[in-house]
């Protein structure tokens, strides 16, 4: 029985630590962002232009910085899973990997209709 917990134990802290909580995903984030480089245009309709083929209009750049804004105000707020969801869509815009859900954050989904 004791093996049990103990195999349990270490299950469960592996789980924890497979996923980041939402502060470390919105600095992975950033620096991301960051390392892109992206140079801002000079009006919303011009392009933001980076790395490699990284180029975007400067409007959208612009809608993605607030949603890194409303990502950092859900984590601060205790709303992980929403905060998630608006990196995701910044990920996506950028062409990066999304960001993983813990397996407590699906009880969104069970019973609804």
């Amino acid at each position: 029985m004791k093996a049990f917990i103990l195999a349990a134990g270490i299950l469960a802290a592996g789980v924890g630590t497979a996923y980041a909580d939402c502060r470390s995903e919105i600095e992975k984030t950033k620096s991301d962002w960051a390392a892109l480089r992206l140079e801002p245009g000079s009006k919303p309709s011009s392009l933001s232009k980076g790395v490699g083929r990284h180029e975007h209009i400067q409007a959208a750049v612009t809608s993605m910085r607030v949603h890194l804004h409303e990502a950092d105000r859900l984590c601060a707020e205790g709303e992980e899973h929403k905060a998630l969801l608006h990196l995701n869509v910044i990920r996506a815009f950028l062409e990066l990997p999304e960001i993983q859900h813990p397996t407590s954050h699906r009880y969104l989904y069970r019973g609804r209709r």
